[in-house]
C-alpha cells in the first residue's frame, strides 16, 4: 500500500506542470518565443522556413527545460536530493551549451545570431550560457506559479477531504450503537413480550423512538439540549424496565434552556458506555447536568469500580468528541480507590 501511495504522489508531483490545463502555459510560452522568431526573421525568410527553423532552433533549450521539470524536480528536489539537484541543475547549466555549439554544427542551415556565428568557442559558450540562464530563469518562474496554483489545490483538496473525513467520523460516532446492548434490548423486548406484561407496548415504543432519535440526529452537526435531554430519560426509562436490571440511574438537570445545542448524541452516547454489559452486583450512576455560559458540565458519579472496557469506552469518547468539536471538550475520568468512579464532562455550546 505504502508502495502504491508513493508511486501516485510521484506521478501528480511528475506531472503538475502539465494537468489541469497548465498544458496551455507552456504552449503560450512557445507560441511567444515563435513570435519573436518571425519578428526577427529577415524579409526574404517565408513563415515555413521561419517556422521550421524555429523547432531546429529550440530543441536543445527544449530539451533542457522538460529534463529539468520533468526528472530534476520529481526525482530528485522533491525527494529532498537538494545536493544532488543543485549539482544536476549546474552540471546542466554548463554541459547544454556545449552540446547547444556542437548542435550547431550538426545543423549548419540553421541560423545564428551573429554575435555567436563570428564570435570565438569562449565568447559562443558565454553568450549561449547567459541565453540558458536567462531563459531557465523565465521558465522557473513560470514553473514557480504552477507550483503556487497546486499548493492551492492541494490545500483546497485537503480540506475537503478534512471534512469528508470528519463526517464519516460523526457518522460511525453517532451510529455506533454497542452491539452487545442492541441485542440485549432487543432479547429484552422479545422476553416481555412473550410474557405478555403490562409494560411491553411502552417499552417497544421507547426503544423505536430512541432508534428514530439516533438515526435522526445521526445526520446533524448538533442536538438541542432539550431534545437530548428528553431522548435521555427516555433511555433512563428504558433501562429501568429491563427485567433484572442491576443499573440505576439518577438524574438531575440544573438550569437547561431551550436556546443551547450540544453534540449531537453526546449525552446519549456516554450513557450507553455503562449499559454495554450488565453490572456484576447492583450498581448507582447518578448523573448531574448543569449549564453554564460557555458549555455543558454533565458529573457522573458511578457507585462501583469502573472496568477496564468501561474506562477505554469514556478514553475513546472523549477522544472521538475532541476531534469532531474540538479542544473545548473536555473529560476527566477518577478511578476512585474506594470503589467508584468520577467522571467530569465539559461540551461546549454549538453555535447555529
Amino acid at each position: 500500500m505504502n508502495s502504491f501511495v508513493q508511486i501516485e504522489i510521484h506521478n501528480k508531483n511528475r506531472w503538475i506542470y502539465f494537468t489541469k490545463y497548465r498544458w496551455v502555459a507552456h504552449v503560450l510560452f512557445w507560441v511567444w518565443v515563435l513570435l519573436e522568431n518571425l519578428r526577427n526573421a529577415e524579409a526574404s525568410d517565408t513563415f515555413l522556413s521561419t517556422f521550421n527553423e524555429f523547432f531546429i532552433r529550440n530543441v536543445p533549450i527544449a530539451i533542457f527545460f522538460y529534463f529539468y521539470c520533468l526528472f530534476l524536480i520529481p526525482y530528485l528536489f522533491k525527494k529532498n536530493k537538494v545536493r544532488l539537484f543543485w549539482l544536476s541543475l549546474l552540471a546542466c547549466l554548463v554541459i547544454f551549451p556545449v552540446l547547444n555549439l556542437f548542435y550547431d554544427k550538426v545543423f549548419p542551415e540553421k541560423s545564428m545570431p551573429e554575435v555567436i556565428k563570428n564570435a570565438s568557442f569562449i565568447e559562443g559558450y558565454f553568450q549561449l550560457f547567459i541565453n540558458y540562464l536567462l531563459n531557465f530563469l523565465l521558465f522557473s518562474m513560470m514553473l514557480f506559479f504552477m507550483e503556487k496554483s497546486e499548493e492551492q489545490d492541494t490545500l483546497i483538496e485537503l480540506e475537503k477531504e478534512k471534512k469528508e473525513i470528519e463526517q464519516v467520523k460523526l457518522d460511525l460516532l453517532k451510529t455506533n450503537i454497542s452491539p452487545d446492548f442492541l441485542m440485549r434490548s432487543l432479547k429484552q423486548l422479545k422476553n416481555t413480550a412473550a410474557a405478555l406484561q403490562e409494560n411491553t407496548p411502552q417499552s417497544i415504543l421507547t426503544f423505536s423512538d430512541l432508534m428514530r432519535y439516533r438515526l435522526y440526529r445521526g445526520r446533524q452537526y448538533f442536538s438541542p439540549l432539550l431534545e437530548e435531554l428528553i431522548a435521555l430519560r427516555a433511555f433512563i426509562d428504558f433501562i429501568h424496565s429491563e427485567e433484572g436490571n442491576r443499573l440505576h440511574i439518577d438524574l438531575l438537570v440544573n438550569e437547561a434552556t431551550e436556546q443551547k445545542d450540544i453534540a449531537s448524541l453526546a449525552l446519549i452516547n456516554i450513557l450507553e458506555v455503562f449499559c454495554k454489559t450488565p453490572p456484576p452486583v447492583p450498581a448507582t450512576l447518578k448523573i448531574e447536568v448543569r449549564t453554564e455560559s460557555q458549555s455543558l458540565l454533565v458529573h457522573l458519579l458511578y457507585s462501583l469500580h469502573a472496568t477496564d472496557a468501561i474506562l477505554s469506552d469514556l478514553h475513546k469518547y472523549g477522544e472521538n468528541y475532541s476531534q469532531l468539536y474540538g479542544d473545548e471538550v473536555k473529560i476527566d475520568i477518577e478511578n476512585c480507590k474506594d470503589a467508584h468512579c468520577l467522571i467530569n464532562l465539559s461540551l461546549p455550546w454549538i453555535l447555529k
